[in-house]
């Protein structure tokens, strides 16, 4: 008992001592911090607006401006919020000197990772912005940890790449009678959602962009959105809006231009767009979609529209939906709590979350349409007039939906794609791998087999030599036996006709000394 007490003793220490051994993980658990810095440098006479948290108090500068921020801590990142897009500008270390190019995609609401860019939090930046006058509104420092909900973290809009491009003609549509679709697809099922406004407010107030901006990151959408700058304006018809942006300078060639060029751009598998009678009759609803109707038909056309057609190529939109069209109807399912937004649905987590961002729309009747009179409204299907889950398949090259309960039925989505072509060249290079390991096999047994037919022609080449070894050691045996033969037969014979000439000899002595005997 008391072992186990001990352990457990210890056990804890070790757990109160990590984050001391271990600052930098406890740092990354840890949330930033908003950091209070000093701000000096040129363009502005005071720089104390842009840390008021209002984003509404927002100042031009006069010409090109420089600004120097410096803290007691270590900055790790900073969250600039434009009043106007401006384009790139450089922020320099001024502890080392280093520097770096921003705003590539001119983001309204911008963060940069400092730390990340410099590889260290550093005490003092400048922000150079060098392309003219800057609209600024606020500069937010952190020190390192987890930056706060708040801040936005935009990546590029998805060009030549999007799952779903949604048409919306004003900020607030998309959070009204679109109501549900940015959040289940976007944030729940993470599906590549472009949003591409028609409007962006500013021949009435700059307010509405960064309301925009921020009903679509708290529903989910990453990528940055497209904000038409045709004027925004109620009349309740189609040829009277088009009458009226006609007057104002804008021709229905420079709308339906716009039109074509987003199909083009962001290539989605699913478009979708206004109730083709403007839901509640208003014009620009009616408009946007009408060009809609018409850019199906010419995007994939190279003559029409040849700059976007050259810098982005043509595009058939596999499937397109238009709001409360009658015609292959489909209804969306938006009741059925997420996992991503802590199980509300994705009506409640619009209607919570997404609309109220849009500040100066509360007042309007959409509040009571979204909410209910007496804040009732607590289902999509509990909305009746203008439903934000009726769609209509408009125009489809994959086929007719037969479940008529998904956007992206009959469709493969990008990320889908991209894993099937990885799985694809994994399978291939797998079976690269298996046909090299084969062929280097199929060399290794040749090389065997080789070495072998080597080794049996050495092994045979050495048998003949020894065999000719042989045959030359028995021919000289051979040879020296009958050497010796001759030689003895040689010795033999003259030993023979040694004798022979002896005999002969002592014959003829004796036959001489018989005659002289005798005589």
């Amino acid at each position: 008992m008391k072992i186990l007490i001990r352990c457990t003793v210890a056990l804890l220490l070790c757990l109160c001592l990590l984050p001391s051994l271990c600052p930098e993980a406890a740092a990354e658990e840890a949330e930033a911090q908003v950091l209070d810095v000093t701000a000096s440098g040129t363009g502005y006479t005071s720089f104390s607006f842009l840390f008021d948290k209002n984003i509404k108090t927002y100042k031009k500068s006069s010409g090109n401006a420089s600004i120097k921020l410096e803290s007691t801590t270590g900055m790790a990142s900073l969250y600039l919020l434009f009043d106007l897009e401006y384009g790139e500008y450089t922020v320099t270390d001024n502890d080392t000197g280093k520097s770096f190019t921003a705003g590539k995609y001119g983001f309204l609401h911008e963060y940069i990772d400092l730390k990340a860019a410099f590889g260290t939090s550093p005490t003092s930046v400048t922000i150079d912005f060098a392309n003219g006058a800057v609209g600024l509104s606020e500069i937010y420092a952190f020190s390192e940890g987890q930056t706060p909900d708040f801040v936005q973290k935009w990546e590029a809009p998805l060009d030549g790449g999007a799952d779903i491009l949604l048409l919306s003609a004003h900020g607030d549509d998309e959070q009204l009678f679109f109501a549900g679709l940015l959040p289940y697809y976007a944030g729940q099922l993470n599906c590549r959602v472009q949003v591409a406004y028609m409007t962006d407010h500013r021949n009435l107030n700059n307010v509405r962009t960064h309301e925009m901006l921020n009903g679509l990151w708290a529903v989910g959408v990453e990528a940055y959105p497209v904000f038409g700058n045709f004027d925004d304006f109620l009349i309740e018809s189609l040829e009277g809006t088009y009458k009226q942006y006609s007057t104002l300078g804008t021709t229905k060639d420079e709308l339906l231009e716009f039109v074509v060029e987003q199909l083009r751009r962001f290539r989605p598998q699913v478009v979708v767009g206004h109730d083709i009678n403007g839901e509640y009759k208003h014009g620009m609803h009616m408009v946007y979609t009408d060009l809609l109707i018409q850019a199906l038909d010419i995007s994939n056309n190279a003559e029409s529209y040849p700059d976007s057609a050259e810098k982005y190529g043509t595009w058939d939109v596999p499937k397109t939906y238009i709001h409360l069209y009658e015609t292959n109807p489909i209804e969306l399912d938006y009741d059925t709590p997420l996992d991503h937004f802590s199980g509300l649905t994705a009506f409640q987590a619009t209607q919570k979350l997404g609309y109220p961002c849009h500040e100066s729309q509360q007042y309007t009747w959409f509040t009571r349409w979204i909410n209910g009179r007496n804040n009732e409204i607590t289902k999509a299907t509990q909305i009746t007039t203008y439903s934000p889950c009726k769609f209509g398949l408009y125009r489809s090259t994959v086929g007719e939906d037969v479940s008529k309960n998904d956007f992206l039925e009959n469709i493969t989505t990008y990320a889908e794609q991209e894993r099937l072509e990885q799985e694809r060249l994994e399978q291939e290079r797998l079976e690269q791998e298996r046909l090299e390991q084969e062929r280097l096999e199929q060399e290794r047994l040749e090389q065997e087999r080789l070495e072998q037919e080597r080794l049996e022609q050495e092994r045979l080449e050495a048998l003949r030599q020894e065999l000719a070894r042989q045959e030359a050691a028995r021919q000289e045996r051979l040879r020296r036996e009958t050497q010796k033969k001759l030689i003895i037969a040689l010795v033999l014979l003259v030993f023979l006709i040694t004798l022979a000439l002896v005999l002969i000899y002592r014959i003829r002595t004796n036959n001489r000394r018989k005659h002289s005997v005798r005589r």
